[in-house]
């Protein structure tokens, strides 16, 4: 598969990276490190994205720094028995993919390092945050970790600098390399459930896994690296829980079912979600796909350069307040709570390296970020959840929508 993604476009990253930097200190980033999954095997592994933007390489443990005339690639160690099970590292191949011409061994890379740090002002590295996310509640990789601590051993009178503000500055806008890859991963996941579709299959499959399965095989199909997350098949009430990941459940012809999926390309990522029908809805359920649809081009036209997500947000809460009304599910229009009960998640989220991706929400949009648009209406009282997201560019007089291939009408068979 031809790459989107030329050693310019990262060898351009790095030049703009250096621009924003006040003069004397030097860049240290690390990639990812492999983690354990049980005994001596590893998860798939997944780069870290700030790493990846500047220098495409997708290798665990290595190290890129940048002073300001020089660049180089700190190689990790590796000995003979783990080039035999995982493939030795070729510095070549490094090289080609980030344009960055010096790659050194641990020692040699270390003992240059060093140097550079004694005549530096600071050092700006991706620094490290809690061992566990708390809202997310999962533990971080703890590469950056691990190099903060060996850059603080290292120099010890050296300022330390967090530099991942000024990367999520340069990641917030996409090239059009990126908006490429972003839209060839939405229409690989549009093109699977499109073919779902045509295909009569989905009252085919009798557990929620059987469909997780035939949209990972139409999205590998097609060229996908894989799913950008994990993937959201949930029937009935399961719907009702907004990261239902179990799949497992047994699909009811007389449920709705929301698949939110993504594939990814070159680690970008899409995020689509729709609300399938097994047969023709129930009246409860045509009305609330209808206010769901209603709401969402509410929020599609709002949508454009200049404006603060805030603001939209409260655009689209506005809506939605009317739609609950209009559902029964609220009395008044104004009660945020129970709103939030029927709601409670955002409608937009930033899209690109990561499912969620870096963005300023208190700054305005700019054309050529990418965001998606998804409401969704929750009642678990009558085991009903929709939710349907698009993906979009921005443009100055409104949004390109990279998943109008797949239509929602059609999804009741």
């Amino acid at each position: 598969m031809t790459s989107y993604f030329s050693p310019d476009f990262f060898a351009g990253n790095r030049e703009n990276l250096r621009a924003l930097l006040t003069g004397g200190e030097i860049v240290v980033l690390t990639a990812a490190g492999s983690l354990q999954r049980s005994g001596d095997t590893t998860y798939p592994f997944s780069q870290d994205r700030n790493f990846w933007y500047v220098t495409g390489i997708d290798t665990p443990d290595v190290v890129l720094v940048l002073t300001a005339d020089d660049e180089y690639i700190v190689l990790p160690e590796q000995d003979d028995m783990r080039d035999v099970f995982d493939g030795a590292i070729d510095p070549n191949e490094l090289s080609r993919r980030s344009g960055v011409a010096k790659c050194y061994s641990q020692r040699e890379g270390w003992d240059r390092l060093k140097s550079n740090m004694q005549g530096c002002t600071a050092v700006a590295t991706a620094l490290p945050g809690a061992l566990r996310h708390a809202h997310g509640g999962f533990y971080l990789n703890p590469a950056r970790k691990q190099l903060a601590e060996r850059l603080k051993r290292t120099a010890r009178n050296v300022d330390f600098q967090d530099i991942r503000t000024r990367i999520a500055r340069l990641r917030a806008a996409k090239q059009p390399a990126e908006l490429a890859a972003i839209t060839a991963a939405v229409k690989l996941t549009t093109d699977t459930l499109s073919e779902l579709r045509s295909a009569k299959q989905l009252g085919l499959f009798r557990y929620e896994y059987e469909l997780e399965a035939a949209i990972s095989h139409g999205m590998r199909q097609r060229g996908a690296a894989g799913h950008a997350y994990s993937p959201i098949i949930a029937s009935g009430p399961h719907a009702t829980t907004l990261h239902y990941t179990a799949n497992n459940g047994k699909i009811d012809r007389n449920h709705l079912i929301v698949v939110d999926v993504g594939a990814e390309v070159e680690n970008y990522a899409a995020d689509i979600t729709r609300t399938l029908c097994v047969s023709e809805p129930t009246k409860r359920q045509a009305e609330v796909l209808a206010a769901v649809r209603t709401v969402q081009q509410e929020a599609l036209a709002t949508l454009k350069a200049g404006i603060l997500l805030k603001d939209y947000e409260q655009t689209v809460t506005r809506a939605m307040g009317e739609a609950l009304v209009g559902l029964g599910l609220s009395n008044d229009k104004d009660d945020h709570v129970t709103l939030r009960r029927y709601y409670p998640h955002a409608t937009s989220h930033f899209l690109g390296l990561d499912v969620h991706d870096v963005g300023d929400y208190m700054s305005v949009l700019e054309p050529n970020m990418v965001v998606t648009c998804e409401p969704g209406i929750y009642i678990p009282e009558e085991g009903i959840g929709v939710r349907l997201e698009d993906d979009v560019i921005i443009t100055n007089t409104g949004v390109n929508n990279l998943s109008t291939n797949c239509s929602y009408d059609a999804y009741v068979l």
